[in-house]
């Protein structure tokens, strides 16, 4: 898996994880990683981008 492969792969699940938030399922990035089987190479690239998208989701409810 490239670089290429790897930011494509991590945008698709930057928009699932805002999804599942919006709809109501209460999970961290880490449980979600898990839920959708992430890759090593994959998580490294994609972890701060999920704590981003948590932190902005939780601000943005209170």
């Amino acid at each position: 898996m490239d670089q290429k492969e790897i930011k494509e792969t991590s945008q698709f699940l930057v928009t699932e994880y805002k999804d599942s938030l919006i709809n109501g399922l209460v999970e961290t990035p880490s449980q979600f990683m898990m839920r959708m089987n992430v890759e090593p190479k994959v998580e490294a690239y994609l972890r701060p981008l999920l704590n981003q998208v948590e932190q902005e989701f939780k601000k943005n409810t209170k």
